[in-house]
């Protein structure tokens, strides 16, 4: 959803081809933020054309380079735009993260392995909010950073409370029940 959404969102603003969304996403007030693969763009135009939601508008040669098909936002693709931006604002789902996976099966780890991965991810938490923080500026939209800031925040906050109370919450682990 996030690939159809961004592409929608720089259709509505002018005609683009793959190439322009790519240098666009890829800039510094964007590649922070959205982390998407090249073919994703080119593989979303594609669909998005054959949906109805865009058209080609045209080809661009810049010189001696290769042709680039220049596509365009349909009316459906407009309306397509603003269902998914409402959908994405309103819609909470599970982010399959892979610390879940790990929080999951924590009880594999020795309570020593376990402070150290948390106190390694409390660093590397704390190294996104000052990167975010210096970033915030260049955002797309202030929301994005703001929502960014709080969910680290909020993380490290998580983070400093299992560190602190790691003796009477955390699992023993199994490996020493293994046969």
């Amino acid at each position: 959803m996030t690939t159809r959404l961004l592409v929608l969102w720089l259709l509505s603003e002018r005609p683009h081809h793959g190439y322009s969304i790519k240098a666009i996403l890829t800039d510094a007030g964007f590649a922070p933020w959205f982390a998407l693969e090249d073919a994703s763009i080119y593989a979303m135009l594609k669909s998005l054309t054959r949906q109805g939601l865009a058209v080609v508008a045209g080809e661009e040669q810049p010189g001696n380079r290769p042709g680039r098909t220049l596509y365009k936002i349909t009316a459906q693709g407009r309306i397509a735009l603003a269902t998914d931006m409402k959908t994405a604002l309103t819609v909470t789902r599970a982010r399959p993260e892979p610390v879940h996976a790990a929080l999951a099966a924590i009880d594999e780890l020795e309570p020593a392995e376990l402070r150290e991965a948390l106190v390694r991810r409390q660093v590397a938490v704390t190294e996104r909010l000052d990167l975010v923080t210096r970033q915030a500026l260049a955002a797309p939209s202030g929301l994005v950073a703001r929502r960014e800031l709080a969910l680290l925040d909020t993380e490290l906050a998580w983070l400093k409370s299992e560190l602190a109370t790691h003796d009477q919450q955390w699992p023993q682990p199994k490996r020493n029940n293994a046969s």
